[in-house]
């Protein structure tokens, strides 16, 4: 059977129909090509201005950029440190050696001084410490009466709307004085006076006289073997006050005591450390840089003391 087809049917708006058709894909398409290149773009722009800060950043002329990062490693996990205790200052201020010089004479007429004034050129060093021992800070004052050389120290307490109070006098010198004076010299840049000072049970405090050498002291008690926090005060016109305490409740059932001295120059670097000097007696050689003093017998006095029955005996 033969089936004959129908000519062709010739469209007259063919052309037309079909540039339509072109056109109207062609919009389809550039429509979803944007929506993909926009965040495309936007990162590419980040990307460069990233590029550019890290140039100027690392001031590269050449314009080589910044090398790729390195990948990140984590850091293997450390044991924290253990906070050592902070120095305690005791030093708080210089003391004008007018004012000095009035608690001079109220600490001098109680020693029964056969100075009745002492004048402000007398003053040999005046400060004012941080208070060890009771409330308010405490004025160290050394005075010397250049007529007869006699020669004292004195603490005294100075409180708000409260007259000064002498809490303790020593006679260092000059008629009377069963002390014994010694100088500073190679072997010792800081000698003991029987200047304000005093020790009871987990305190103690002194007066040293220095030379040029010496920047400041500082002492500390070493309970059983752990160290406290040291105690540190500056040189004042050639002498340091010096204490160091610990309360007396950390020490029940404690076996050893210990107070430890060191002298530092303005590098803070350990001096000599400074001999001993016993009722008026001559110094002794410095054992090395650290004066280490047993005080072990202290703790005798506690009810349960942990000290050996060797130690408080004698």
């Amino acid at each position: 059977m033969r089936i004959d087809l129908p000519p062709e049917r010739t469209l007259p708006d063919k052309d037309e129909r079909a540039a339509r058709i072109v056109a109207t894909a062609s919009r389809g398409r550039r429509t979803r090509a944007l929506r993909w290149a926009a965040p495309v773009v936007a990162a590419v722009a980040a990307a460069t201005v990233i590029g550019l800060s890290l140039v100027f950043a690392g001031d590269d002329p050449a314009g080589t950029g910044a090398a790729a990062p390195e990948p990140e490693v984590a850091a293997a996990p450390t044991a924290a440190p253990e906070a050592a205790e902070p120095d305690v200052a005791l030093w708080l201020r210089d003391l004008p050696h007018d004012e000095a010089a009035t608690l001079a004479t109220q600490c001098g007429t109680g020693m029964g001084s056969t100075r009745s004034v002492f004048e402000a050129g007398e003053v040999l060093s005046a400060q004012v410490h941080r208070a060890l021992v009771g409330r308010g800070p405490v004025a160290v004052v050394l005075a010397e009466d250049t007529a007869t050389g006699e020669r004292l120290g004195c603490e005294i307490a100075l409180r708000p709307k409260r007259a000064p109070e002498v809490l303790g006098a020593a006679l260092m010198g000059g008629p009377g004085s069963k002390s014994t004076v010694n100088s500073n010299d190679a072997t010792h840049p800081a000698i003991p006076t029987d200047g304000p000072g005093g020790h009871s049970l987990g305190y103690a405090g002194g007066t040293y006289q220095v030379d040029e050498r010496v920047a400041s002291m500082r002492q500390r008690f070493v309970v059983d073997g752990e160290p406290g926090p040291w105690h540190v005060a500056p040189a004042v016109d050639g002498y340091v006050y010096l204490q160091a305490r610990i309360a007396a409740s950390m020490l029940d059932g404690v076996g050893a005591l210990h107070l430890e001295t060191q002298v530092l120059d303005g590098d803070g670097e350990l001096l000599d450390a400074p001999g001993e000097q016993k009722h008026g007696g001559g110094i002794t050689r410095s054992p090395g840089t650290t004066r280490t003093d047993d005080r072990s017998r202290d703790l005798c006095s506690l009810p349960a003391s942990g000290a050996s029955s060797s130690t408080c005996l004698g």
